[in-house]
């Protein structure tokens, strides 16, 4: 197949690899890119007063391990938790001990055992400059003090749609590979409306239900949900629908 990955650029060029490995043909155009976040320089304070961490997406540790590598710090020795596989890999990678929902939603998270009973503990989040509230949300409300760390920042390079779908079509794009609600509103907000009907048409493959119904709800009819937004799960989708 030769689908569409629009997710940022060294994500999306891990994930083109492993598509051309099995034989399909991506196009890869990311519709975002990630820059170091205002939070920072506040990392190594918040984490001494941290008794755990959250990551909700494996951008949110990367940037926060390349500042502790650059300030000579390290990750104290504290409970570590991630949303998906990814996040959690980068921290496993160091040596750290973590624990990761086989749900890789904020849903899954919350539902882990060692979460449940939270009161009095100080939870560090670590995301970008905006996120859903759910996670913070429920732990306050389980007696936690929760803090947030913005570790990246999202920035969207003005497109040029109609030159996009263009080149879209002449390529032969048939798939679309969409790993997060912010990047799906991204790409409809950058095609015109003269081409949505073909876009829509696609089979669209993406990471979890609460995507999928907001794909359903954007107009696509071809939905596969992935088991998360990681490299494998995608590819998987992926032969799957290409394979019923």
């Amino acid at each position: 197949m030769r689908p569409l990955v629009v997710r940022p650029r060294l994500q999306a060029e891990q994930l083109a690899s492993r598509l051309q490995q099995a034989g399909h043909h991506p196009i890869v155009h990311p519709l975002i890119e990630l820059q170091p976040g205002p939070g920072l320089i506040t990392v190594p304070q918040q984490l001494t007063q941290a008794d755990c961490v959250i990551a909700v997406s494996q951008h949110a540790v990367q940037f926060a391990q390349d500042y502790l590598l650059q300030t000579g710090l390290n990750w104290p020795h504290i409970d570590y938790f991630a949303v998906g596989e990814a996040s959690a890999k980068l921290w496993l990678d160091v040596g750290l001990t973590v624990t990761w929902p086989g749900d890789p939603r904020s849903e899954g998270l919350l539902a882990l055992p060692a979460l449940q009973q939270v009161a009095d503990r100080r939870i560090l989040i670590l995301r970008g400059t905006q996120g859903r509230e759910l996670i913070a949300d429920a732990l306050r409300q389980r007696g936690a003090t929760v803090e947030y760390c913005a570790t990246y920042v999202r920035h969207y390079p003005s497109q040029d749609g109609v030159a996009l779908c263009q080149h879209w079509r002449a390529a032969g794009l048939d798939s679309l590979l969409i790993t997060s609600a912010e990047l799906m509103q991204t790409l409809e907000q950058t095609i015109p409306h003269c081409d949505r009907e073909w876009l829509h048409q696609l089979p669209i493959i993406v990471p979890s239900p609460r995507v999928a119904a907001l794909a359903s709800q954007t107009g696509f009819v071809d939905i596969t949900t992935a088991k998360g937004a990681d490299d494998r799960a995608l590819l998987e989708a992926l032969e799957q629908r290409n394979h019923p």
